[in-house]
This record gives structure tokens, sequence and C-alpha cells, in this order.
């Protein structure tokens, strides 16, 4: 009877783990769409909430200095400083994107990227360390990784089209999971 409780609590309860589940009525639903369109640029996207997933999809457009296209959470406190993995279950077809966290609300400071490679539309689950995360600035790898400081400060999550080539996309994403590795 205790093992069903102990197994009951980690199984519903578990704080180990902090999950985006996308879909209709779930996460994503206060995110919203920023295009290059800030700049002058031309690209756009659009957001379609299916029953248990999400679909972000679109052109790219390297017109008017464009080049992306992005799907952003409202800024806040997202301190992932507690976990030292994240894993994305996704299936792409076309450009590749990128998962970004932002600790800063100026678009030309640095911030740190998940490449999401395509899956030519087949589910895919990519899981990476955290704290090994490239630092972009302005589009261009830094060489430095995400830190501790860097984690617990991350004030907004997006996807963002990563290839600067104009083109077309279609990201659907099941689920964005932060956990701790087990050792």
């Amino acid at each position: 009877m205790i093992y069903c409780l102990i197994l009951f609590t980690n199984l519903f309860f578990n704080t180990n783990s902090w999950v985006f589940d996308f879909g209709e009525g779930k996460t994503g639903e206060e995110w919203m769409i920023v295009n290059d369109g800030v700049m002058g640029g031309l690209s756009r996207g659009k957001v379609e909430f299916n029953e248990t997933t999400i679909t972000f999809s679109g052109d790219v457009s390297l017109e008017n200095n464009g080049g992306f296209t992005s799907f952003r959470s409202p800024y806040g406190l997202y301190d992932l400083s507690e976990y030292d993995k994240v894993e994305i279950k996704y299936r792409l077809d076309g450009l590749n994107c990128a998962l970004s966290f932002d600790q800063n609300r100026r678009f030309w400071r640095p911030n740190h990227k998940m490449p999401l490679p395509s899956t030519d539309n087949i589910w895919m689950t990519l899981e990476a360390n955290l704290y090994e995360l490239s630092q972009y600035q302005m589009g261009r790898e830094t060489g430095r990784r995400m830190s501790p400081y860097n984690a617990k400060n991350t004030i907004r999550l997006g996807i963002i089209t990563d290839s600067k080539e104009a083109g077309s996309f279609k990201l659907e994403i099941d689920y964005i999971k932060f956990f701790k590795a087990e050792n």
C-alpha cells in the first residue's frame, strides 16, 4: 500500500521537471508571433492549435533586411536553474529552427539556442544538456555556453527560424520539457 502511494506521488506530483505541453487549451495560447517586420522585413509566421500539439509555420523572406519569424512566450521569470536537461518532441519540414532562451529584453543582447534540425516531417524527440547550449549575439555564435546564472535569469522562451535563408517551414511541437538528469 505504501509503495503504491509513493509511486502515485512520484508519477503525478513530480517536481523534478517543468513541461510546456502544447495543444488546445494548454500551453502556448499566451505566446505570440514576432516577425522580422519589426525591422522592415517581410517574413510571415502563423500558429495553429491542434488537439495535442501546436503548429508554427510560415515563410521567411530576406527582402528588406528580413530573415526570421518566431513564436515567443510572454516575458516573465523562467528560472531553469534547478534543471540540467531540455527535451523537445517535434517534427519539422523545411527551414531549420531553434529553441531560444532570452535573458534580456533587448534583441541585440546575447541569448542561447538549441538547434532544431529539419526531420522531414517525422516525429523526433531531441534532448540536450542545458549548460552546453551555445550563446548567440545577433545570430552569431559567441563561443560561450549557458551558465547557471543564465539559466536562473531566463526571461523568455521561443522558437525562431534559424536557417538564415529564404524558404518555408512547418514545425509541429508536442512538448518542451526541462528536467534534472538522473546520476
